[in-house]
This record gives C-alpha cells, sequence and structure tokens, in this order.
C-alpha cells in the first residue's frame, strides 16, 4: 500500500452532473467534497502515463485493478509538506446542540431504541440467513433534548476526537467542548466569474460570462489571521503493482482540469485504535462508519457485507444515514455516460451484532477496518464504502 497526497493548488471542481455548456450564464457547481471516482481516475490516468506523459490506452484493463480506498482529507503542517491532522466525515449517529458559551457545544448520542409494545415500521431489513424488524435511531430515556441542532456543527472531525467517539462516545455527553477543537467544515466552496474569450481578437464576447463553483483548500480559523491558514489535501491508499509506474508531479484533475499536486507520503492510514477489537468482541456487536459514500443494491441495506466472511455473520439492526447522494459519470472505454447511482453518504453508521468465536470476530475486524464494503468488486476497488469500526452494547434503549 503507497499513500499519496492529492494537494490542489487552485479552487478544485468536482462536479455535480448538471449540464454545463458554452451558452451565457452557464455554471459549474462543484459537489461539497469528490466522490471517489474522481481521485481513483487521476489515480489510474497517473498510473497509464507513458514516459512522453500520454495516456496508453493499452494499459486500461491493468489499471482498472489498481485497489484505491479513499479520498480522506488531511490537513497540512506549517510547512505544507508534513501531516499535521487526519479529518473524517462528521458521524451521523453523533446530534451537536449549541453550548453555553459563543463556539461551545454540547453532543448527545443516537442510538437504536427499542420500540413500544405492539408498534411497528413499515421498513423491513433482511440479510442472508435470517429477517428482523429493523430498529429506529434517536435519542433514548431519560430525557429528550428540546434544543435545535447547532448550526455551526462541523463536517469533519479531527481524527482524535474521531477516534474517542469510536471507542468511548458516551464520554461527549458529559460536558461540553469546544467546536473549533472537534473539527472544522473542510474545503471552502470559492465562486468566480469568468468571461468567454474570442480566439481570433482575443477579446471577451460579448454577455459570454459564465461561473465556475469550486473548492479552495484552505483552513483558516480565524478570519484575517493569514499566518495561521494552513492547506488540506485529499488523501488516497493505493494498492496494486500496476500503481508503481505512478510518478509525483502537476497534472490536471476535475473539471476544468485545475492544477494538483501528486505527492507520495511516508505516512499510513489511521490504525485500529488500542482496545476497541477487545470492546467488539466482548459485546459480540459494533458500529460501522463509511468514511466514503457506499453503493449497495438495495439502497441503505448492504449485501455483500452482511453475508458470512471470515466464519462471522454479521446482522443489521439499526441505521442512522442522511438522504442519498447521487453519482453518475463518463466511461471511458465504452465511451459513454454511466448510469446514475444512490449512495449512502459518508458519515452513515450501521450497528450491527456479530455471530461468531472471539478469534474469528477479531479476524473480521482486521479485515473490515479501513477497508471498502460497498456491494461489488469494482466499487470496491473505486474507493466506495472505506469504513471503520466502533463500539455499541448491543442493547437497544428505551424509546420516549
Amino acid at each position: 500500500m503507497t499513500v499519496w497526497f492529492i494537494e490542489p493548488h487552485d479552487p478544485l471542481i468536482a462536479r455535480d452532473g448538471r449540464p454545463f455548456s458554452s451558452n451565457p450564464g452557464a455554471q459549474a457547481n462543484s459537489l461539497p467534497f469528490p466522490f471517489p471516482s474522481t481521485t481513483t481516475g487521476g489515480v489510474r490516468t497517473r498510473a497509464g502515463l507513458n514516459s512522453q506523459g500520454i495516456f496508453d490506452t493499452n494499459k486500461i484493463t491493468d489499471i482498472k485493478k489498481i485497489k484505491v480506498r479513499g479520498p480522506l482529507l488531511a490537513q497540512l503542517g506549517p510547512n505544507s509538506h508534513s501531516l499535521e491532522y487526519w479529518l473524517v466525515p462528521a458521524p451521523q449517529d453523533a446530534l451537536l446542540f449549541d453550548g453555553n458559551e459563543k463556539g461551545q457545544a454540547n453532543c448527545r448520542r443516537l442510538v437504536p431504541l427499542k420500540q413500544p409494545e405492539g408498534a411497528y415500521t413499515d421498513l423491513d431489513i433482511s440479510n442472508t440467513e435470517n429477517k428482523s424488524k429493523p430498529l429506529l435511531v434517536g435519542l433514548p430515556l431519560p430525557e429528550s433534548d428540546p434544543r435545535k441542532p447547532a448550526k455551526n456543527a462541523p463536517s469533519f472531525w479531527y481524527w482524535h476526537s474521531f477516534k474517542n467517539w469510536l471507542l468511548q462516545p458516551d464520554q461527549f455527553e458529559e460536558k461540553s467542548f469546544s467546536v473549533a477543537e472537534l473539527g472544522h467544515n473542510g474545503p471552502q466552496r470559492e465562486r468566480r466569474i469568468h468571461v468567454s474569450i474570442d480566439g481570433e481578437t482575443f477579446v471577451g464576447k460579448e454577455g459570454a460570462l459564465f461561473g465556475t463553483s469550486g473548492l479552495e483548500f484552505t483552513h483558516q480559523e480565524r478570519p484575517n489571521h493569514l499566518s495561521e491558514a494552513r492547506k488540506l489535501a485529499l488523501v488516497v491508499a493505493v494498492d496494486g503493482p500496476e500503481a508503481d509506474t505512478m510518478r509525483e508531479g502537476i497534472a490536471g484533475l476535475g473539471g476544468e482540469r485545475r492544477m494538483v499536486s501528486w505527492r507520495k507520503s511516508d505516512d499510513d492510514l489511521p490504525p485500529c485504535p488500542d482496545g476497541l477489537q477487545e470492546a467488539i468482541i466482548k459485546d459480540k456487536a459494533c458500529r460501522v462508519i463509511l468514511l466514503t459514500p457506499a453503493y449497495f443494491t438495495k439502497g441503505y441495506q448492504p449485501s455483500w457485507f452482511l453475508g458470512k466472511r471470515h466464519e462471522v455473520l454479521p446482522q443489521l439492526k439499526a441505521i442512522a444515514t442522511q438522504r442519498p447522494q447521487v453519482v453518475s459519470g463518463w466511461d471511458f472505454e465504452r465511451p459513454g455516460p454511466k448510469p446514475s447511482r444512490r449512495l449512502a453518504p459518508s458519515g452513515t453508521v450501521l450497528f450491527l451484532s456479530l455471530a461468531g468465536s472471539d478469534d474469528a470476530i477479531r479476524d473480521w475486524i482486521g479485515n473490515t477496518w479501513m477497508q471498502c464494503i460497498s456491494d461489488n468488486d469494482l466499487d470496491r476497488n473505486d474507493g466506495f464504502g472505506l469504513a471503520v469500526l466502533g463500539t455499541w452494547s448491543g442493547t437497544p434503549k428505551e424509546m420516549q
């Protein structure tokens, strides 16, 4: 495995799929964060270049074997080359409320709830060997919270905060904390207005204005303090001998071919925290949190991941998620447009019970941590469904 940093020099555009033409007033809008297909396409393009820097179409079959995990987000240090912090999408089972002081927040944990006698839903979850009614996810007893969720909740959490959430989420409810210490919103959207240039006269065409919306990969905690600004970068982990031909350097990526630097790193992806394996083995249950969007053929419900692997059979008890994301793209091999598909968004939390021996569960954890869990090999190789694990007692709470 090799970890690569992708450092944008211009606002990066990860197109949202809406039509973008040369008509006056056209807008090229970026997604809030690139899909794995964007960075995986960049990886395979780099691997397919020949010595003259031209893509070799004869390598398509080989480079499609390259396995990519990510992208994740990294904050770089003051020298813009060393890794300062990992950042991951905010988990959907954490609900933040404004604290008593400005910039402070309180966190409540969303958990599976035991439905009252006679209550039912119209959802049905099934896997290969059993069927069960899903549990709703929400705030447990003894009290609800009348406050509205915080408007300044960060979209990305620093890894040290996220690791604590994986291990001991109940501790977050015991005290208020600084939102800035929890994380931030990642790349910020920047809008630009452009003018179309006449190729013969080299002057702007009358009324031919168009706009772009890109992602500025810089984090500045306090406005007007440029000395504290930190660069952000995309990070991908690349597996497979076919990727050995990748070279460092500058290239275009995404819409409008905005310039990025590709740089090989000595860093590794975050390891499984100490104590997590033993806690999961003890409870025979866990949470699975998506760090990248995942594609499941049954919508919110995994199929391949819920099958028996490494002598462990997971059962999906509940899920905390938001509305699906939609991804499409362009197939350069056919060529032609790819069909649109719905994805479970990053931050989605799956609550599982695990059937298997202690040693089997330990092996299952090792083969699930920082691996992709989408339903088919192609999507897993493309980086969709990168997952980590967290603790869960396996026992639902009483519903209000």
